[in-house]
């Protein structure tokens, strides 16, 4: 387990950063780390992505990493970038144990509690159920770490700002943001609302407890 886990482990919060412009994507990375995020991915689909990681993670003290891994070749590109943790949106054996050769932290996903019992069997590390919220949202995903005794699920896909304390109040141990915590559209007056919406967030995730409902619902 590398740097990356141990950091999702005990900060509970990862980010996903997202916008159609090369420049306002950065400054978006650079915002929510200013507001406490240490744990930022972008897509690998961003056109020049491993430049682009590469120049966050100068620029800001910030792990960086790459999400939608689905292809072993794509790891290339998450080690040109100098990422530290890939996410994938499936459960590939292989494509875990190519990337931690490499020296690349792994959150593998799955959906169902067959599928996940299924990963169990060979894999102890930490787990995403993905889509999160189009399969049931916290209570599917408390109802996961409940019904297999999972406790090293991180809940991913469609997770907004809003929503992701309830994640980890109904079992999660850690959320992956990828809506609402940044505009719809590229907008340089925003980074100031993002720092705020970041810092705020990171407090809340890092106050849930697993039982208690202190978010708005």
């Amino acid at each position: 387990m590398g740097e990356a886990i141990d950091l999702l482990k005990t900060t509970r919060l990862a980010a996903i950063v997202q916008s159609p412009d090369r420049e306002d994507l950065i400054a978006r990375a650079l915002a929510a780390a200013k507001g406490g995020i240490r744990l930022l991915a972008l897509p690998i689909s961003v056109p020049f992505v491993a430049e682009i990681a590469a120049e966050i993670s100068d620029a800001a003290d910030v792990v960086v990493g790459l999400s939608d891994i689905v292809l072993a070749d794509q790891l290339n590109v998450a080690l040109a970038a100098g990422a530290e943790f890939v996410i994938s949106p499936v459960f590939d054996p292989e494509l875990i144990k190519t990337g931690h050769a490499r020296g690349l932290d792994v959150l593998p996903s799955v959906t169902t509690a067959n599928e996940l019992r299924s990963a169990r069997r060979d894999y102890d590390g930490m787990i995403a159920i993905a889509p999160a919220q189009a399969v049931g949202g916290p209570a599917y995903v408390g109802w996961l770490a409940k019904s297999v005794g999972d406790t090293s699920l991180v809940a991913f896909g469609g997770i907004g700002s809003d929503t992701a304390p309830q994640y980890l109040e109904d079992g999660a141990v850690a959320v992956v943001v990828d809506k609402g915590l940044f505009p719809d559209e590229p907008d340089p007056e925003a980074n100031a609302v993002i720092g705020m919406r970041a810092e705020a967030l990171v407090e809340l995730c890092a106050s849930a407890v697993a039982g208690e409902r202190q978010s708005v619902s």
